[in-house]
Order: C-alpha cells, then sequence, then structure tokens
C-alpha cells in the first residue's frame, strides 16, 4: 500500500509566499526577472513601455536581440535595437522572447531536492513552444499568451521542492518505479502540496490574468478550469504532452504517452487532425534546438 499525506502537516499559503520570496520570486526580494514575467503577462503593457523595460537591463536587450537575429526567426537584416525588433517582429512576438530570455534567471540553477532544473526549464521551453504551435494552427489569438502561460506553468515544481524537499525527493523515487503514473497521484501520496497549489497562489500575488492562474492550477487536467479559460489550459496541457513526447522531460513528469494515446488526448484538449500533432511533433525539436542556440 503506498504511503499517503494523511498525517503530514498542510503547507499554509503564507509559507508558500514566503518560499517564493526566498527564491527571488515575489515581495522586495524579488528579481527583475521575475518582475519582468509579471509585466509580460499584462497585454496592457504597450510597446514603449516594454523597450524601456528592455533597454534598462543590457543583459536582457542582448539576449532579446540575438534571438531576434537568430535562426529562430531568419529576418533577411539584422535588427540592432529593441524598437527596430518590435517594428519588425511586433510587440506579441518581443513579449514572447523577452519572457524565454529571462525564464532562465527565474528557474534557480539549483535546488537542494530537485536534481535536474535546466531538464526542468528545457521542459518549459518545449511546453511554451508547442502551446504556441497548437494556439498558431486553431486560436492564433492566443498564441503568445499560450507560449507565456507554457513557459511559466511549472515553476510551482521549485516551490515545491523548496518547502517539501522529502516530499519531493519522495516523488522522484516512485517515479521511477512508476514511469507512467500520472503525476498528480503521485503528489497525493507522497507530496505536503501539490504543484499546481503552489504556482497558483504566486500567479494570483503577481496579479496575473485569471486564464494563466487557471493554467497554474490545472494543466494536468484542462477539464477542471473554469469554462471561460479551459482553451488556453488545454493548449498548455496538450503542449507539455508533447513536450513529454519529444524528450523534453524530466524527474518529475511522466513517461511520454505512445503515439495514438497521444492523438486521443489530442482530440481532446485541441481539435487537431493527427496529420496536424504529427507536424507539430515532427517540428518541435528543431524549434527547441534553435531557440535554445539562440538565448546561448
Amino acid at each position: 500500500m503506498s504511503p499517503t499525506c494523511a498525517n503530514r502537516p498542510v503547507i499554509a499559503r503564507a509559507t508558500i509566499l514566503e518560499a517564493a520570496s526566498t527564491l527571488r520570486l515575489l515581495g522586495s526580494s524579488a528579481s527583475e526577472s521575475a518582475r519582468l514575467i509579471g509585466m509580460l503577462c499584462d497585454e496592457k503593457v504597450g510597446g514603449d513601455e516594454l523597450c524601456l523595460r528592455i533597454e534598462r537591463d543590457p543583459v536582457l536587450c542582448a539576449r532579446v536581440l540575438r534571438v531576434a537575429n537568430s535562426a529562430y526567426y531568419a529576418q533577411q537584416r539584422s535588427v540592432t535595437t529593441i524598437r527596430r525588433a518590435l517594428l519588425v517582429l511586433g510587440l506579441k512576438a518581443i513579449r514572447g522572447i523577452a519572457a524565454a530570455a529571462c525564464i532562465d534567471q527565474v528557474v534557480p540553477p539549483r535546488v537542494v531536492a530537485l536534481p535536474d532544473p535546466v531538464a526542468l526549464l528545457h521542459h518549459s521551453l518545449a511546453t511554451a513552444l508547442a502551446s504556441e504551435m497548437l494556439a498558431t494552427a486553431r486560436f492564433p489569438a492566443l498564441a503568445t499568451e499560450a507560449f507565456i502561460a507554457g513557459l511559466i506553468h511549472n515553476l510551482g515544481v521549485v516551490i515545491q521542492a523548496t518547502v517539501d524537499p522529502s516530499g519531493t525527493a519522495a516523488m522522484i523515487v516512485a517515479r521511477k518505479a512508476q514511469p507512467h503514473r500520472p503525476i498528480r497521484e503521485i503528489e497525493s501520496d507522497y507530496a505536503a502540496i501539490r504543484h499546481e497549489d503552489a504556482i497558483a497562489a504566486v500567479f494570483e500575488s503577481w496579479q496575473l490574468p485569471p486564464s494563466l492562474v487557471a493554467v497554474g492550477l490545472h494543466h494536468h487536467e484542462p477539464l477542471e478550469a473554469p469554462e471561460e479559460h479551459r482553451g488556453i489550459t488545454r493548449l498548455v496541457g496538450m503542449g507539455a504532452e508533447l513536450a513529454l513526447v519529444c524528450g523534453s522531460t524530466y524527474s518529475l513528469e511522466p513517461a511520454a504517452r505512445e503515439p495514438a494515446e497521444l492523438e486521443s488526448v489530442g482530440a481532446e484538449r485541441a481539435p487537431l487532425k493527427s496529420a496536424e500533432l504529427s507536424a507539430i511533433r515532427n517540428e518541435l525539436p528543431q524549434r527547441l534546438s534553435l531557440l535554445l542556440s539562440a538565448l546561448g
């Protein structure tokens, strides 16, 4: 019989937020990258304000321009300023590039209970790309929001590992023993808090749009999301599935589904034909490689 968390202390919201502050995700100690992520999620932020914010950070500015000039975008002419990049690529593209350019500053390079934060980062980037590609195929207006949502959807894993290291270690062992078991079931046996609950608390403190809070809270079970936010939650949930199929996984994700099972899940989460899903699955590894190369 599997152990349960019935007798483990409940992790209070205040403890979650304190851990997020320690990780420089919240409060006066929040990193500039964490503050920027919150800003990038706000569609009311205009181009001028975003340009000023990026230009204020020389390292971020250089990374954004490197991505804008990379093979990922295949521009014919060099883009030398953020404002020029905004004109050439558009505000939505710059929001996505800036988010990708600073996400590795938000995910700590070392977490005691989490052995592979770099793999977590790559999974998040792959999920972001897949979510954007899925949205572009059917709901183009959601493409940038889906990219950013996919990029940040799993930040709760870092908080979970910080506040509950013993539970996280036990989950990693259980996942190795039962690689296909849903992570929510493993969490119910070993963790004092779900990673989805952890990140939803942070997203609410960041005052992110309700749609992104829903993604954080329901990306493993999109049908649980409020109906008005179910579309983007489905996209990110399916994006994560595609990332796993393409090999972008880490220690706390279940094994990838078989192709036939993936098509069944796809029919439920994203109204795409099997050929469209296959095309995205085939293109995703190359796009991830190009983006990782551009980010350096």
